[in-house]
């Protein structure tokens, strides 16, 4: 699918083209600006969920069907981001609606358990190996919290490792080196790196107990665990990186932490919260590593707000309400019956057949935006695996958290509008999926929209 982008280019400079971009935005969504600042007034910064705030402002959405959305001023969109990856068969699956729709009239939660529930925790436990007992929470975030008050009350340990760029939710001790500048002194070299504070508001001493390291690195892993790993509670992953930028862990470098924490007497964790979709049992079926727990969310709700941690079941025994000393965990709206019965809708259509081909569909759009940067002479290189893609601009090689934050930040904001304006809805930060509302026409029309993108902006991605 060779395209002649290069003969596009013209003399405007990088200014005059960002400026273009954001005057044509406004001027395809005055609704949008409108509810935003109608918004704005009742919100801080017109939403509850910063990262979906871009400059000038967010599209308001007013409905989806299949793999398309639908924004306030009639405007359509291929949806290549469903929901940061959760939603794997996109807008009104009708299954999910028939199973939603049959419960609602009877009632949505309840306090007490529903079958529902043990029919989603059978479904997880019965995909993912290393899963022997499952519970269920409303988030990512809980989910991760839940998962390491369980690593530390199993060893009597405190302290975490983490991976430097990777995003676990919004809870306290997961809010370090999150997004780290690496030119920032107080961040360290990039083979020693040092945990720093994600966000105002995290006690200061966070950082005492939450260690970081570099993804892919095992010689700096090593290190840090021969330093302090009789003192590690646990090492969380990612198996693959996603606000970090679609970066798939080495199958050497997890399987290293396997090791390090079995000598050391630590727990593994895999968060599994994006990479459940890229394989029928999670992505640690792919590198064949079982980790000690595991946490879910996203696409195990079918579209309704979801947490979910699982694993061995001596650890997972602890929160058995019938011990002497159980770890407490509860939630108004743990397993309520909605969420329940739409995962268990969205976990049956999600067959191995569909996981294959969404993850095809996902290699088509890698090789396709690949294609596209090399014809058009643009830095930039493609990451991913399965049904996830990311695209970095201004930089050949992307392995690590620190690799993907040298991008170009400025590009991909100018590329994300004019994705906007040419019918592709990605992440500001140029994060994309597929679902299985999508074939391959959609996904060559997709890279339609990012080739006349790519070829009005091209100027100040050469230039």
């Amino acid at each position: 699918m060779a395209v002649q982008i290069s003969s596009m280019v013209d003399s405007r400079t990088r200014a005059e083209i960002e400026a273009d971009v954001i005057a044509d935005y406004r001027a395809a969504s005055p609704r949008s600006a409108a509810l935003h600042e109608a918004a704005r007034r009742v919100m801080p910064g017109g939403d509850t969920r910063t990262v979906a705030f871009h400059a000038p402002y967010p599209l308001s959405i007013a409905e989806g069907c299949g793999c398309r959305i639908q924004d306030a001023d009639g405007r359509t969109y291929i949806d290549l981001l469903n929901n940061y990856t959760s939603l794997i068969h996109g807008h009104g699956h009708p299954a999910i609606v028939a199973a939603v729709t049959a419960h609602l009239p009877h009632g949505t939660a309840f306090p007490a358990p529903n079958e529902a529930q043990t029919r989603l925790a059978e479904i997880l436990v019965d995909r993912v190996a290393s899963v022997d007992m499952v519970r269920f929470c409303n988030s990512g975030t809980e989910a991760v919290m839940n998962a390491l008050r369980a690593a530390r009350a199993f060893t009597g340990r405190d302290v975490i490792v983490k991976m430097e760029g990777g995003y676990h939710g919004t809870y306290d001790d997961v809010e370090v080196s999150v997004h780290p500048d690496p030119l920032d002194p107080l961040s360290g070299p990039d083979h020693a790196p040092r945990g720093v504070l994600g966000t105002r508001g995290v006690p200061a001493n966070t950082v005492e107990n939450v260690l970081v390291t570099p993804v892919n690195d095992v010689e700096t892993v090593e290190r840090l665990m021969r330093e302090r790993g009789d003192d590690v509670a646990a090492i969380i992953i990612e198996p693959v990186m996603g606000a970090a930028g679609m970066l798939p862990a080495d199958h050497a470098f997890l399987e290293a932490l396997r090791g390090l924490t079995l000598e050391h007497g630590a727990l593994l964790i895999f968060d599994e919260v994006m990479s459940f979709r890229l394989e029928p049992g999670g992505v640690q079926e792919h590198y064949r590593v079982r980790p000690d727990l595991t946490t879910f969310a996203k696409i195990i709700g079918g579209g309704f707000p979801v947490g979910g941690f699982g694993g061995r079941a001596a650890v997972m025994e602890q929160f058995d309400p019938l011990r002497p000393a159980p770890l407490w965990q509860s939630g108004t709206f743990n397993g309520n019956l909605i969420t329940m019965a739409a995962g268990v809708a969205a976990m049956d259509a999600y067959t191995p057949g569909e996981v294959a081909r969404i993850n095809g569909l996902g290699e088509q759009l890698r090789a396709g935006l690949r294609e596209l940067l090399a014809d058009a002479g643009v830095r930039g290189t493609v990451t991913g695996y399965g049904s996830f893609a990311s695209v970095h601009l201004g930089v050949d090689k992307v392995r690590s958290y620190r690799d993907a934050a040298r991008s170009d930040k400025g590009l991909a904001r100018l590329m994300h509008l004019s994705l906007l304006l040419e019918g592709v809805f990605a992440a500001p930060r140029l994060m994309m999926c597929t679902s299985t509302a999508m074939d391959e026409a959609v996904i060559d029309e997709a890279l339609g929209g990012f080739r006349r993108a790519l070829a009005g902006t091209l100027p100040a991605m050469t230039g």
